[in-house]
């Protein structure tokens, strides 16, 4: 296997970077590869002079597929039941979709286990900074709770003051009507 490695690292050196016909001509064409499919193509042809095309003698050994530098196939960790599948051949990925909680209790987890991991470079670093960007959010997110209770007491501190000075104004403007309404005497055809 790490002869294959080896050989596979020597071929990726000598592979040229396969460009798409005219990239470097026509601004509007991307550089990422297409196959050349003109009928008069030179670079279809293989005419000296032209750029190469991607063929089957430029791959690398089968059996490297999917295997990093050190000959571990990388698995893809999205959640802590992903961790159970990884044997000690593999490699961690961790996925970027992860939240920061999660990641945090993922990577405790590697590190009790002694697994690698490829897209983190100092596990024990990393852990310590993400949970103290987690609790300085977490305690952003009280303090602004906390400030919105307050503003709630005092609009509805402020709220019930406003129905008090109401009921009174109104008390006192029942009153006012009572005292101007003149006191009606016994007239004919009222009932006492």
């Amino acid at each position: 296997m790490k002869r294959l490695l080896q050989l596979k690292k020597e071929m990726k050196k000598r592979k040229p970077d396969f460009l798409r016909q005219d990239a470097h001509k026509l601004k509007k064409l991307k550089k990422n590869w297409r196959k050349p499919k003109g009928l008069d193509s030179k670079m279809r042809r293989g005419l000296r002079g032209y750029r190469r095309s991607a063929r089957i003698g430029f791959s690398t050994p089968r059996k490297t597929y999917g295997l990093n530098k050190d000959g571990l196939k990388g698995i893809v960790v999205k959640n802590l039941r992903d961790l159970e599948s990884i044997k000690e051949n593999n490699i961690i990925i961790l996925s970027s979709t992860i939240g920061s909680k999660n990641r945090i209790e993922i990577l405790k987890k590697i590190k009790e286990k002694n697994l690698k991991i490829s897209n983190i470079k100092n596990v024990d670093d990393y852990i310590q900074k993400a949970e103290e960007i987690f609790n300085k959010k977490r305690e952003t997110k009280r303090t602004k709770l906390q400030e919105r209770k307050k503003t709630r007491e005092e609009t509805k501190k402020k709220a019930e003051a406003k129905k008090e000075e109401k009921s009174a104004e109104e008390k006192l403007e029942k009153e006012k009507k009572k005292t101007l309404e003149k006191p009606r005497s016994g007239k004919e055809g009222e009932f006492q």
